[in-house]
């Protein structure tokens, strides 16, 4: 890189630079489509709305109101007070707001939720606390038919 032709006086310094080659030395490259995580830590306390694609762990304090395609952990030093719209939320701190998920809503071990969740799949650890309503999305589940059930069940012994 650097040629100092042996150091003799008056004889100037010639200095190149190159680049690498990425391909022969291997350099990996971040391929922007690739999944990453961003993260909220603890020290930080944000009031509005929070909008956001990917993947986002939130370990502050929040109020307001949060959306996303994406997906959102909700950190056990967290405390939130928001409506919250993602597709996949996992809860190990405290939230209170409503939840509409289009995929799945976890509330992990001893997390605290107060509010109604709407989402295809909900799952409520053993020594979660939840208080609200669980409603699933629309089209994605319905009420099963027991009526033809019942009437078989309860006709008399001589009709069947």
């Amino acid at each position: 890189m650097f040629n100092r032709n042996n150091g003799r006086k008056g004889e100037t310094l010639d200095a190149t630079f190159s680049y690498p080659d990425t391909q022969k030395d291997n350099v990996s490259r971040i391929d922007s489509s690739s999944p990453r995580t961003a993260m909220i830590t603890d020290q930080v306390e944000i009031k509005g709305t929070l909008a956001f694609d990917g993947t986002l762990e939130f370990n502050g304090t929040f109020e307001g109101e949060i959306i996303s395609q994406g997906n959102l952990t909700i950190g056990s030093e967290a405390i939130i007070k928001a409506e919250i719209q993602a597709a996949k939320v996992i809860i190990r701190g405290k939230v209170q707001g409503n939840i509409v998920a289009t995929e799945s809503i976890e509330v992990c071990g001893k997390a605290e939720l107060f509010g109604d969740v709407q989402t295809a799949k909900f799952i409520l650890s053993e020594d979660a606390i939840f208080r609200g309503r669980s409603d699933p999305i629309e089209g994605k589940a319905s009420a099963p038919e027991f009526a033809p059930v019942f009437r078989r069940l309860t006709a008399s012994p001589k009709s069947r």
